[in-house]
This record gives structure tokens, C-alpha cells and sequence, in this order.
């Protein structure tokens, strides 16, 4: 029988560098392994009596000039651990909310190179010899360890490492403050538990980039930038909870990837040695996507809720979470679409450019206080806790028990484990009859109706979209882009009709550039079902579904 590569499960935490000082107070008090830790530590490398140490290390990343390792999800490193140095490599693996699970060898070396004779075949197979000789050292990391060894539930086994430092690459670095939690023995769920206890106390994210994809990017000088949904890989073999739980965990990691941004928490780069190609944190405008992609991501998880309905269902808590994070996101895309978009556009038709620009002073003084208020609303609901708390009900099948506490239904559990294509094929139809109906009587509706259907597409639109995978052809693509294009055409009304809400709302000090935008927004407004809003209408009412 073969013996299985060995794999690393990890939970990874980015800790606010604020909050460093205060999470080494938490764990000194904290009991561990060898008993409770209430001494001074140990100088560097060496192990405290009670079960913690510190350290500080130096790594060193390989790869080759055009980086052929980290393309194929390979990382190799030799670290410098006190007079010692270890060679690890390391796969990409599977990762989300932070839980990463990931092939690595490990072994002690002679000096700071790779020494190919020491790793085991199942390693070699990972690096084509022909790359070997390519390798070079491309960055390094440089940071400062501080360990600790906890018991966690049902006897796991838990490794806490604290780093504090910077990754290197060339004249540019970039700070690192995490936590990681490896877990030693027992069940990853024992990493959620703790995980859990240290976001809400000291606003944690859980992290998914490894320090190996930061230095590529550092060294690369490859900025973070805002994240779009991606099409998903489901298919027809599929059962429904499978699908449930990709749609689901594919929300939660745009949205992650995102948060830090809308936190204004991004790693920023220090001091390199300037010039070209350095990277440079997420400026204003970066920032409002940010902001759009994070709403898109919890919209979209709404979405994946209601169209599975009871069939699987989310927890009330957990729900109450999303509401709160959803609701701080809206005044502040609002306020992003309306000086961003909404004025920008009707900027060049105003006769008086000094007075536009005193208005907008105002605007933007406003709008800056509304992103403040988004972020301390979000910073009450504590986001990291949130998707932590999803990923573990994702990773114990929560679903499979009745949110009051009971055990399902055999009918739905029946439904769960049925085939995802028979049961997406009804979901579409429920979907697409809302619209239809909209569609039909589009000329007549009432701002009220026409905002209903404006939801109805969107949903729809966002069904479509997750299970694209699930079907191919022409009349699909064309479905889609009439239901994009009919939800942007509403959303456009939508965002006219909330501007004019904004604008009348604002006390004095925009001046007259104000009346003359709510005057061009009713003009837009009154004359926008009898064009291209009815036009997509008519051409969504002439197509064939496709499932």
C-alpha cells in the first residue's frame, strides 16, 4: 500500500498589527500543553518549559527567473531556523476561509540551498529535473515567531505560531502580522474553535494567501486589486448539497477577498527603493470597488439562499450576520455610485465648472463620512468571526440539521442528496416565470413593480450564472447577456432614483449644481420605459429558455 504524502492542516488568521501586543497578553495567561504560561519567554530558539518559544527566521524562496514553480502551485524554501536550516516544499492544496490543506515535505539541510537528495521521490515529482538547475533564490521572508502548544476539543493537538516581520522581494517589501493554527492531531473543527474566539476579540480575517503567493506578487510588483465572481466548476454529477455548498463557499471567498479592502486593511507596502513598478496601496476609486464587489458577493450569497430555500438552510444567527454586513455595505455604495457614476456623467453638462466643483466639496465631505460609519458598523459585526463561523458550518455539513436544532426530514434529505441537474432545471423555470410576467406588462408598471422586477432578473441572472457549468450553447450565452444587460439597464433607473433620495436629503452647501442634477435625474427617469428599458424587455420575451 502506498504511503500518502504528508499534509499540513492549517487555519491562518491576519491580526490587525495593532492588536499584536494585546493577543501576546491573551496567550500568556492561555494554558498550554506543558501547563500555563505565566513567565517571561525564552531568549530567540530557545523552547520555554512550559511550552512556548520565539524565534527568528529567515526564508528563502526558490523558483525559477520566469517563476515555473509558483505557476504549477509549488512553493520551495530553505529556512534558517537558529543555527540550523530546513528545505520544505509545499503544493498549493485546497484552501478557503483560511483552512488550508496542503502536501509538505520537510528535512533538515547542510546549508541555505536545496539539496535534491534529501527529499523523498512523492517531492521530486513536484519539480521537474530540467527545472532544478533554473532555481534561484527569488525572495525572502524575515519575521519573528512566537509558538505556543494548545489542546484543543476532543483531545486535537494545536501548534499557534504568531509572525510578525516582512516579506522581501528585491527593493520592495511588505509587512506580516498573522497567526497560524497548525493543527498537530485531532479534527480541524478544534481550529475553529479557537479561530472563532480570537477574531471577535482582536478582528481577525481569516487569510487564504500564503506568504510564498505574497513574495511572487511583491516580486512580480503586482498590486491587490478587487475581486469579481468567477464562473463555477459544478457538474451534472453532482448532488444538490454539493452544489449548495460550492455556490455557497465560492460567495464567501469573493467576499473575503474583498473585506480587507473595504476595511482599508490591505498590506501596505514600506519603504523600497522607490521608482518604477512599486506597488502601491488601493487608492479612492479602488477602493469604491471594493466596496461594489463585497455588496456583489453578499447579494449573490442572498441569491444562493432563497433559491435553495428549504432545502438547505442557513442558521438564524448566521443569517443575522449577513443582514447586518449587507446592510453596512448599502449607504456607502450608494454614496460610491452617486459621486462616482451618477454626477460624473452629468458633470460636463453643467455651465458653471467652479460652482460644480464647490457642490461636490460638500459631497465628497459627506460621503467620506458615511464610508467612516460603513466602517465602524462592519467593525461591530466583526466580518472575520462571520465567514469563520460560515466555513465551520460549511465543514460540518450544517445544513444536514434543522436550524431549531432538530434532525430533517427524510423528504429533505431526499432533496439534498438528489442530482444537481433535474433539480436546477426547476429552479430556473421558478425563476424565470417572475420575469416573464414583468416582462409582459413592463410598459404599465408602477416604480414599485418595476423595482420587483428588477429583483426578479437580478435573482435570476444570478441563478443562470452559477450553474452556466451545468449547460452549454448559444441560446444559454444569449439568455445571459439579455438578463445582464436588463439588470443593468434597471439598476441605472434604480441608482437615478436613489441619487435624487441623496441629493434632496443634503442640507445646504452643494449650491445650485444640486437642483440642476435632480432636474437631469427626473428627466432621465421620466423617459426610460419607453426606450431601451422596453426594448429589453420586448427581446427577453422572445427567448427560448435553454435548460
Amino acid at each position: 500500500m502506498t504511503t500518502p504524502p504528508p499534509k499540513e492542516v492549517e487555519l491562518k488568521l491576519a491580526l490587525p498589527p495593532e492588536q499584536a501586543a494585546a493577543f501576546l497578553k491573551r496567550m500568556a495567561r492561555r494554558r498550554t500543553l506543558k501547563g500555563t504560561s505565566t513567565e517571561p519567554l525564552h531568549p530567540e530558539g530557545h523552547k520555554h518549559p512550559e511550552g512556548h518559544k520565539q524565534q527568528d527566521l529567515v526564508t528563502r524562496y526558490f523558483d525559477t527567473p520566469d517563476f515555473a514553480l509558483s505557476a504549477q502551485g509549488v512553493a520551495l524554501r530553505v529556512r534558517r531556523v537558529g543555527r540550523r536550516w530546513l528545505q520544505t516544499l509545499k503544493t498549493e492544496g485546497e484552501r478557503a476561509g483560511g483552512l488550508s490543506r496542503r502536501v509538505e515535505f520537510e528535512m533538515p539541510v547542510s546549508k541555505g540551498t536545496p539539496d535534491w537528495t534529501r527529499f523523498p521521490p512523492e517531492a521530486l515529482a513536484y519539480v521537474p529535473e530540467a527545472l532544478r538547475d533554473q532555481l534561484v533564490p527569488q525572495f525572502e521572508t524575515r519575521f519573528h515567531r512566537t509558538t505556543w502548544l494548545l489542546g484543543g476539543k476532543r483531545g486535537a493537538q494545536i501548534e499557534v505560531a504568531l509572525d510578525v516581520g516582512e516579506v522581501v522581494a528585491g527593493g520592495r517589501s511588505q509587512p506580516i502580522c498573522e497567526v497560524e493554527l497548525e493543527l498537530k492531531s485531532g479534527q480541524p473543527d478544534a481550529l475553529f474553535a479557537l479561530a472563532l474566539e480570537w477574531a471577535a476579540a482582536f478582528d481577525c480575517l481569516p487569510f487564504d494567501i500564503s506568504k510564498a503567493e505574497r513574495g511572487v506578487r511583491l516580486a512580480h510588483g503586482v498590486a491587490t486589486a478587487p475581486v469579481k465572481s468567477v464562473p463555477l466548476a459544478l457538474d451534472d454529477g453532482m448532488s444538490v448539497e454539493e452544489g449548495f455548498a460550492a455556490i455557497v463557499q465560492a460567495c464567501l471567498a469573493q467576499f473575503q477577498a474583498n473585506l480587507p479592502g473595504v476595511l482599508g486593511v490591505l498590506p501596505l507596502p514600506l519603504a523600497g527603493k522607490g521608482g518604477e513598478g512599486e506597488v502601491a496601496n488601493a487608492g479612492p476609486e479602488s477602493v469604491n470597488e471594493y466596496v461594489h464587489q463585497a455588496r456583489v458577493a453578499l447579494r449573490r450569497l442572498r441569491a444562493a439562499l432563497r433559491l435553495f430555500g428549504k432545502t438547505c438552510v442557513l442558521p438564524p444567527g448566521l443569517l443575522d450576520g449577513l443582514r447586518t454586513l449587507a446592510a453596512a455595505l448599502g449607504p456607502a455604495r450608494d454614496w460610491d455610485v452617486l459621486c462616482g457614476e451618477t454626477l460624473s456623467a452629468i458633470a460636463p453638462h453643467y455651465p458653471d465648472a467652479e460652482s460644480w466643483q464647490h457642490g461636490m466639496q460638500a459631497l465628497e465631505l459627506h460621503r467620506t463620512g458615511v464610508r467612516a460609519a460603513m466602517r465602524d458598523a462592519l467593525a461591530q459585526a466583526h466580518p472575520g468571526a462571520w465567514l469563520l463561523a460560515m466555513q465551520r458550518w460549511l465543514l460540518q455539513h450544517g445544513w444536514r440539521v434543522d436550524p431549531s436544532g432538530g434532525t430533517l426530514t427524510e423528504a429533505q434529505r431526499f432533496v439534498q442528496l438528489a442530482p444537481l441537474d433535474a433539480w436546477v432545471n426547476r429552479a430556473l423555470r421558478k425563476g424565470h416565470r417572475p420575469v416573464v410576467r414583468g416582462a409582459r406588462d413592463f410598459t404599465t408598471l408602477s416604480p414599485v413593480q418595476c423595482h420587483a422586477l428588477r429583483i426578479a432578473i437580478k435573482r435570476q441572472r444570478y441563478a443562470a450564472e452559477f450553474f452556466q457549468t451545468l449547460f452549454k450553447g448559444a441560446r444559454q450565452a444569449r439568455y445571459l447577456a439579455v438578463l445582464r444587460d436588463a439588470q443593468d439597464s434597471l439598476g441605472r433607473a434604480n441608482d437615478a432614483r436613489i441619487a435624487s433620495g441623496l441629493l434632496t436629503a443634503m442640507p445646504a452647501g452643494t449650491g445650485p449644481m444640486r437642483d440642476f442634477s435632480l432636474g437631469w435625474l427626473a428627466a432621465k427617469q421620466a423617459d426610460g420605459a419607453n426606450g431601451e428599458r422596453a426594448g429589453l424587455m420586448r427581446a427577453f420575451l422572445k427567448l427560448k429558455p435553454y435548460w
